[in-house]
């Protein structure tokens, strides 16, 4: 730890007393779209805003203060950042009042080494930029994932960036905490489990090949159509196969079919039942409003993580689990 910091962690101590424990990763059979990171749990007293993950993206994480940005210059460049990717998790969270950013980034800063995580760099106000706010707009703006509506207290931010080694692929964390009147602080968190693309996930299932499956064996599963992880609605680069399964039913119009969501065993049972239901439901109203399907050939149907076709114990059989099927009726 940089011994600027020692001093005002030790007056944070003193003036606050004991500060409280962080809280456990969230209970099993809580709905995965409020759970906390596993690797980073939450403040004791926090509340969840806002939670949005990606299977890969690619991104960069401040590992020194920015400064002596020329005009035009990223912010995040080769010398003050690492370029990582993997699997990307971001989450805010506020509170919980009376906290400080700085309690709440050193008690998670804290957990996390003594989960094994080693601090890469750490800083607090203006030692983290030049400016700054060049480190929070490098953090939220410059990001896959934007947050809005944030409180803009750089002069009091709280940043570290921390990093675990492992066989499978190592994991960061940034933690960036602004106080907040209310709240007591806003705080980000962003986690990249780097791992490699998966490649050849991309099927693409033809009318005449839904056609033959169903004929054989009643069903086609279908993995062209793609959701973002705890939204029912299909992503735009499901089209083709969307426009596919319309051109398979106008092809046989006495067919009528069930549309059938599925997932892997991530999350709560309930919580997965619900969202596959609520997965097939959006495809059948794209396909009636869109494509001019009458509703009455389109049944939609949740099976959750009830009906999987190979393990959930490996990321490739998860992958294979996650899928839509189109089932005679």
């Amino acid at each position: 730890m940089h011994r600027a910091l020692a001093l005002p962690i030790l007056l944070c101590a003193l003036l606050l007393g004991p500060v409280p424990a962080l809280a456990q990763p969230q209970r099993a059979g809580a709905p995965a779209a409020g759970a906390d990171h596993p690797l980073v749990g939450r403040y004791e007293g926090s509340d969840q805003r806002f939670r949005q993950q990606r299977e890969f993206e690619e991104l960069r994480l401040a590992t020194a203060a920015i400064t002596g940005r020329q005009p035009g210059q990223p912010r995040l460049r080769e010398g003050n950042s690492a370029l990582v990717s993997g699997r990307y998790t971001r989450l805010l969270y506020a509170g919980p009042p009376g906290r400080s950013p700085l309690e709440v980034v050193r008690n998670l800063q804290g957990q996390l080494e003594r989960n094994g995580f080693s601090v890469v760099f750490s800083c607090r106000g203006r030692d983290c930029g030049g400016t700054g706010a060049d480190l929070w707009f490098a953090v939220t703006e410059e990001s896959p994932i934007r947050l809005s509506n944030l409180p803009s207290n750089w002069s009091d931010q709280v940043y570290a960036v921390l990093r675990r080694e492992r066989p499978e692929g190592d994991v960061w964390v940034a933690l960036l905490s602004v106080p907040e009147p209310r709240a007591g602080s806003f705080t980000v968190v962003d986690v990249v489990e780097a791992r490699p693309m998966e490649r050849d996930r991309v099927v693409f299932v033809s009318a005449d090949e839904m056609a033959r499956a169903i004929a054989q064996g009643g069903r086609v599963a279908l993995y062209g159509i793609l959701f973002d992880t705890d939204r029912a609605d299909p992503r735009p680069d499901s089209r083709p196969t969307l426009e596919e399964i319309a051109r398979f039913l106008r092809a046989n119009p006495a067919l009528s079919v069930i549309v059938v969501g599925h997932t892997d065993n991530q999350g709560a049972f309930d919580y997965n039942v619900d969202l596959s239901r609520r997965r097939a439901a959006a495809i059948v109203a794209i396909l009636t409003r869109e494509f001019g399907i009458a509703p009455a050939r389109l049944t939609p149907f949740g099976a959750g993580m009830a009906a999987p076709v190979a393990s959930n114990e490996t990321a490739e059989g998860r992958a294979q689990n996650r899928r839509v099927e189109i089932v005679r009726r």
